[in-house]
């Protein structure tokens, strides 16, 4: 297995915005929808995909 090394190159770089705790879902609609913060809440919605 031929491995290269990537030195001097920086790989990623994370962005994690600060969130601010407000609201949150009931634990049973939580569990429906994956998520306790409905500021996170994001349904994929067939057809508004990025072009």
């Amino acid at each position: 297995m031929n491995k290269k090394r990537c030195i001097g190159y920086e790989l990623a770089t994370a962005y994690i915005p600060f969130q601010h705790y407000t609201v949150s879902f009931p634990p049973m609609e939580a569990l429906r929808k994956g998520t306790l913060f409905p500021e996170l809440y994001k349904p994929y919605q067939l057809g508004k995909g990025i072009r």
